[in-house]
């Protein structure tokens, strides 16, 4: 097979992830010699499943992911989320590489987000489970809605 009948086994490259998972430690937030913020935590990911023997319904081995978010969102991450807070992460994946005190090369995948979803918020030492409603959006009340029966489906 030569170069040119190859170039169509090609796959298109795409590099994406998204999670759902609960916080395992504060996050940290550091800056780079620049001052661009920079906030590492690590997430919990655990799948729900039934025990064929009992019956009863367990988390399996969590599987723990290492994010990381840069900028504005970095700052935000650091003021509004706590361990154990549930988190939606969009991002990709990055190897980290680095060579250990001891001379030894290590390396960890991670994932570099692009956008974090608070699913809790703080309110006054309190945190709740759900989304923040926005003061500035309208709310509708089912009651006060008139029916059209012009619509025609």
């Amino acid at each position: 097979m030569n170069q040119q009948n190859n170039s169509f086994l090609r796959l298109p490259e795409q590099n994406s992830v998204i999670l759902v998972g609960r916080l395992t430690r504060d996050p940290d937030l550091r800056r780079t010699s620049t001052g661009k913020a920079v906030c590492s935590f690590d997430i919990a990911i655990s799948k729900r499943m039934k025990d064929s023997s009992t019956g009863q319904w367990k988390d399996a081995d969590p599987t723990f992911v290492p994010i990381i978010v840069w900028g504005d969102q970095a700052e935000r991450c650091e003021e509004r989320l706590k361990k154990g807070f549930p988190v939606h992460i969009e991002g990709r994946l990055q190897t980290n590489k680095w060579e250990g005190s001891d001379g030894v090369k290590k390396s960890r995948l991670e994932v570099i987000a692009s956008r974090v979803q608070f699913l809790a918020f703080v309110k006054q030492g309190t945190s709740t489970i759900g989304a923040k409603p926005d003061e500035s959006q309208e709310h509708y009340d089912d009651n006060n809605i008139e029916e059209d029966d012009d619509i025609p489906f």
